[in-house]
């Protein structure tokens, strides 16, 4: 009887060996999705904020359709999101009703084998007693096998008892589980209808705004076209000065060393450190902390389909972020300061350098470092500028190796 009891224990314990695994999977998955959808909830406040303080400035009905339709994408991210926790939710749901209709046919076995053997317990001592069952033994040897038998029925009956107020226990857990994870469906539930008549009604606002530009799309396609240009300039003007860094630091090289160097004009000469340096920022890779602390991207890098004209084209050589007023820049990786740059109706860039890469951070109103300056991970180097006209506060961040443009989105860490 113990032998069946000890193997039952054995099987049960394995198949939850089994198990942690998975339960342990599950729970960080949902606690990953949960984090996701405070991130994404916070992004849609802060595009309501942004929203908000433009309505007070002179922003264009473009720049406003701009900004919903940012605002619609983010929150059909939300909702899908909530819509994967709810599935996550409805299968843990599933899954412990099953856990709970299993313990319960456990449990009722287990007190059934129990009442038995109390029963024949009852029966044994009321007929013989446990003394008549010893002192009746043939011989000594079998009084003690007598003896054993006795201690060993006890001791399961026991661990019995004791496996029943664990089971009870367990079941007890389990349906006030069941009961939280309904409770939070419910409530998740509830916001995904709400996420889903606010998508609804954005894209009408959307509609209504896009009517409304369509009357001038002349003037806002004329609009993109002056943007674009002003970009491709001011993109050209950053690649010059890229140029003449690259030319002067290989001068640099080949006058301290003394030896004959790089003479290339399109990448940078490394020494052993800068070597090194390169090689730390390159392991970095998808794992960078965001230049601003506080913000979300609103235009991503490369050529893309225009927010309201589906059929213009716009081009990007790095990302906007949208941050908050005041918002401190800080450096992404450790290098040293290769430039300031006053850049025309874009406030002020820095560039920072490691090894033969190249952080920019543009529109900068305020900057707190100078060219030759060595600087830290994560050390402030500026404020972002706000647009006095449209109320926005927007630093515009690149990664260059060399000549050749990166997206910086795969560099930084996901949010």
């Amino acid at each position: 009887m113990q032998n069946v009891f000890m193997n039952n224990k054995l099987i049960f314990s394995l198949l939850l060996l089994l198990m942690l695994p998975l339960a342990a999977s599950a729970q960080s998955n949902r606690q990953r999705l949960e984090a996701k959808r405070m991130a994404l909830q916070k992004q849609i406040e802060e595009i309501n904020q942004r929203i908000s303080e433009m309505d007070k400035t002179k922003m264009s009905a473009l720049e406003k359709a701009e900004q919903i339709q940012e605002k619609i994408r983010i929150r059909k991210k939300l909702a899908d999101n909530m819509r994967r926790e709810i599935n996550g939710i409805s299968r843990q749901i599933n899954k412990t009703e099953k856990e709970i209709e299993s313990l319960e046919k456990d449990l009722k076995k287990l007190k059934q084998d129990y009442a038995h053997m109390i029963r024949q317990a009852y029966k044994s001592r009321s007929r013989n007693g446990k003394l008549y069952f010893l002192f009746s033994s043939d011989n000594f040897y079998q009084a003690f096998k007598r003896m054993q038998y006795l201690k060993q029925f006890s001791t399961y009956r026991k661990k019995q008892g004791e496996e029943i107020l664990v089971k009870q226990k367990e079941l007890k857990e389990l349906k006030a589980s069941l009961q939280k994870d309904r409770a939070a469906k419910r409530k998740l539930y509830a916001g995904y209808k709400k996420e889903q008549n606010k998508i609804l009604k954005e894209q009408k606002a959307q509609l209504a705004l896009i009517e409304k530009i369509k009357k001038k799309r002349s003037h806002y396609l004329a609009e993109i076209k002056k943007k674009e240009k002003e970009k491709k300039k001011i993109d050209r003007l950053i690649e010059a000065e890229i140029k003449k860094a690259i030319a002067r630091s290989n001068k640099r090289a080949k006058s301290s060393s003394g030896k004959r160097t790089s003479t290339s004009k399109t990448k940078f000469f490394l020494t052993p450190e800068g070597k090194k340096l390169a090689d730390k920022f390159s392991a970095n890779r998808g794992i960078l902390p965001w230049p601003v602390t506080k913000a979300y991207i609103t235009r991503r890098f490369g050529v893309q389909k225009h927010e309201v004209f589906k059929n213009v084209v716009v081009q990007n050589s790095g990302i906007n972020l949208a941050t908050t007023k005041g918002a401190k820049v800080r450096a992404v990786f450790e290098g040293q300061v290769l430039q300031i740059q006053i850049i025309p109706g874009g406030n002020t860039a820095v560039y920072i350098k490691h090894g033969d890469y190249i952080t920019i951070y543009k529109n900068l109103k305020k900057v707190y470092v100078k060219p030759g300056d060595r600087v830290k991970t994560k050390q402030n180097i500026g404020e972002v500028a706000t647009d006095p006209t449209t109320g926005k506060t927007e630093i515009k961040f690149m990664i260059y190796k060399n000549l050749t443009k990166l997206n910086p989105e795969k560099w930084l860490l996901k949010k």
